[in-house]
């Protein structure tokens, strides 16, 4: 019984661990982006002039720059629509910020325009994560209802496709902060005051995906401890 306890609680400490750090990078991301998005540019260069600036100059003229419906921190680059999509404030501002992750958005438009190698290992795994994100739960919970070892496995397996597309997305988005970081550098779109703010940004921006991957692998080793222990008691 004190065996089983033992593991319960530290099955729990894996969420907790787990939660406190994604709420910590989430608060990181979110204090740095609102404290970037108050001071302007220079260059009064907004979001969208930077986006267009970087793809023009890279000879990348088959991608748009959108203005999405997102919200705060929506923005992305859609390969199968060939555009970048940013938020009003990112598209309209000229913030250290909004050019900061302009600049990130393009710099994934780089990465398909290059064929750089972890997009596609992503895109190869995106399928199975997407069906592992909505079912993995079903063979869990009928593995611990059923005492069912396979069911568990298998669920334990769909966890780990979710963390392996997870772990190919770090080298992604790292990549594609620091082409930015070296394009707002080269082109003297920043500043060196302004670049160093630029890094803490987007920084803790890729700190979310860490926790992220951080988090489904803590969820793994609590359904395993907790499962192990009670078929050992």
């Amino acid at each position: 019984m004190r065996s089983y306890l033992y593991f319960t609680y530290a099955g729990y400490g894996f969420i907790i661990i787990a939660g406190l750090a994604s709420m910590f990078s989430q608060m990181f991301v979110r204090s740095s982006y609102s404290k970037y998005s108050k001071i302007s540019t220079i260059s009064g260069k907004t979001g969208a002039d930077v986006a267009r600036q970087i793809l023009n100059n890279k000879g990348i003229n088959d991608v748009e720059v959108i203005q999405s419906r997102g919200g705060t921190l929506s923005d992305h680059y859609d390969p199968t629509k060939k555009v970048v999509a940013l938020s009003p404030k990112v598209y309209a501002d000229d913030s250290i910020a909004s050019v900061s992750v302009a600049a990130h958005e393009v710099g994934h438009a780089i990465q398909h325009a290059e064929s750089y190698g972890f997009i596609a290992l992503r895109n190869k795994v995106l399928p199975l994560a997407i069906i592992s994100s909505k079912f993995s739960f079903i063979p869990l919970f009928f593995g611990f209802m059923a005492d069912n070892q396979q069911m568990f496995n298998i669920g334990i397996l769909l966890l780990s496709i979710i963390a392996i597309f997870q772990l190919v997305t770090l080298p992604v988005e790292f990549d594609a902060s620091n082409r930015a970081i070296k394009i707002l550098r080269q082109e003297q779109i920043l500043t060196s005051s302004e670049l160093a703010g630029s890094k803490k940004m987007l920084t803790a921006a890729a700190l979310t995906y860490v926790a992220a991957l951080f988090g489904t692998i803590m969820s793994i080793l609590r359904y395993v401890a907790i499962f192990n222990n009670r078929n050992r008691d």
